[in-house]
């Protein structure tokens, strides 16, 4: 499933990003606010895994169905987080303007940056085999 495999490199992704990220954090409040900028990035690759669980399913079982799949998934897991923040902030776990920033900043870059890697492995692979098939000298007639 294509969507599985997105998350799976999103997740590498994070996995690489995450140390230098909770670095900084602790650079800059302490240990609550690394500990705050670990659960936006759990919250946010579990969030993409959902999706992806989502509109994979959809999209293998009944295609016509993926617009309103992704809307599904979209509203599910957006009541799904703000429920989990919901909770988190009476129980005082977190620093939520800090998982937040990391919830909503993980989104985007993780996104864009899988999104701008797909144009290359695209690019790279597909194309116009015709002219790697043709003979040297042959001409291309239109």
């Amino acid at each position: 499933m294509i969507e599985r495999a997105m998350v799976r490199r999103m997740t590498m992704k994070a996995v690489v990003v995450a140390p230098l990220l909770l670095a900084s954090l602790w650079i800059l409040g302490g240990p609550r606010y690394a500990w705050s900028g670990a659960v936006g990035l759990v919250m946010t690759l579990a969030n993409l895994w959902l999706a992806a669980r989502i509109i994979g399913g959809v999209a293998e079982n009944n295609p016509g169905l993926l617009l309103l799949a992704g809307l599904a998934a979209f509203g599910f897991g957006l009541a799904l987080l703000t429920g989990i923040a919901f909770l988190l902030q009476t129980r005082e776990l977190v620093f939520f303007p800090v998982t937040g920033f990391v919830l909503v900043g993980g989104h985007l870059i993780l996104v864009l940056w899988e999104a701008s890697g797909a144009y290359g492995r695209a690019g790279s692979g597909a194309g116009d085999t015709r002219a790697k098939s043709r003979p040297p000298g042959a001409e291309v007639r239109s």
